[in-house]
């Protein structure tokens, strides 16, 4: 776009020769100057002068001058008095959109912006609050100090110290109970275990042994104290008296965790369906390790009596002999019975000798 100026209107009263503000040129250099600093591959720009000792409005020269300019795709620098200082292009308004609307759209942005800043602001704030909460909560503030114990009663207490241990001295919101709960639950004794940590400084362990039904002997001349999975829960001196005592074939040399052969775990399950009166009257059990052959050595006070189960494998198997067995013993409870030795209950038929 070449460059303008609007010619001053002439007052025809006035003397040609008395001296009143006209609006100078641009001088050629500083109008280059322009065009190098704002050529940034744009259409061509062009420069607008507005005359500054009339009493014309601006606005009459701009709509005069862009009204004569083909090159609307062209920006348009204004110099209103001539000292060159050109309206740069973001500063400029876009054409067509009126001051107060353009104030309006400013204020609308800037709005926006405060509220965005305001959100980020209070996020920022809650994540540095509850930093600061964990880190204060995950301090030795915090650390448990007490750590109670319950429910043991045949448990290892050195295993047991050792989990204790390791949750005293930890932040609460630090200490791992399920690592705690699994450990607990690896001793044999310990068949599931509960493990809380409360604030500000306590811990607390719950735990639930596993149930002792009976005694074997072991290689080592040692007892091995099993439950009724014919899982090992413990290596003992003696032979405790509160348990049943299984004898088999041949010595087993198990250690605590350990399972005992099937015939094993079949007699202590055994044990668990024996009614009290069966029950006080068992002496021991002689198994095969396969579980093949079960005979249960019963007191009386003609003797020993041996029961003779058969196979000891299967729930349903034994309990109905237990059955068969509950009832033969209530038959010779009758006055003038002979001794018996021998009580067969390994099938429906049920033999006494």
């Amino acid at each position: 776009m070449a460059w303008r100026r609007r010619p001053e209107p002439v007052d025809e009263h006035l003397d040609p020769d008395a001296g009143h503000d006209t609006a100078s040129t641009p001088e050629p250099e500083v109008l280059a100057e322009l065009a190098a600093a704002f050529d940034d591959g744009h259409p061509a720009r062009g420069t607008i002068t507005i005359g500054g000792g009339d009493d014309l409005p601006d606005a009459v020269y701009l709509d005069d001058e862009l009204a004569r300019d083909d090159s609307s795709a062209g920006t348009v620098f204004i110099d209103d008095d001539g000292s060159s200082d050109a309206i740069l292009p973001h500063d400029a308004a876009p054409p067509g959109i009126e001051p107060r609307l353009r104030q309006r759209r400013i204020g609308v942005n800037r709005a926006a912006s405060r509220r965005r800043l305001g959100w980020l602001a209070a996020v920022a704030a809650v994540l540095v609050v509850a930093v600061g909460v964990l880190a204060v909560l995950g301090s030795s503030l915090f650390a448990v100090d007490r750590v109670a114990v319950t429910g043991n009663v045949y448990t290892d207490p050195d295993e047991l110290a050792a989990v204790v241990a390791d949750i005293e001295g930890t932040p609460v919101l630090l200490v791992d109970t399920a690592g705690a709960e699994e450990r607990l639950e690896d001793i044999p004794w310990v068949a599931d275990a509960r493990v809380v940590a409360s604030m500000p400084n306590r811990a607390s362990i719950e735990i639930r042994e596993r149930t002792p039904l009976v005694a074997m002997l072991g290689a080592d001349g040692l007892s091995r104290v099993l439950d009724e999975d014919g899982r090992v829960l413990d290596v003992i001196e003696g032979q405790p008296v509160a348990l049943v005592w299984i004898s088999g074939p041949g010595t087993l040399d198990l250690t605590p965790g350990e399972f005992a052969p099937i015939g094993y775990s079949a007699a202590a399950s055994l044990v668990t369906k024996l009614t009290p009166t069966i029950r006080s009257r068992v002496e021991s059990l002689l198994v095969t390790p396969d579980g093949a052959d079960l005979v249960m050595i019963l007191t009386s006070p003609a003797g020993p009596i041996e029961v003779r189960f058969g196979s000891a494998i299967g729930d349903n198997a034994q309990i109905e002999k237990l059955v068969r067995l509950e009832r033969q013993l209530d038959d010779l409870a009758e006055p003038g019975d002979t001794a018996v030795r021998v009580i067969d209950v390994s099938t429906s038929e049920v033999t006494v000798r």
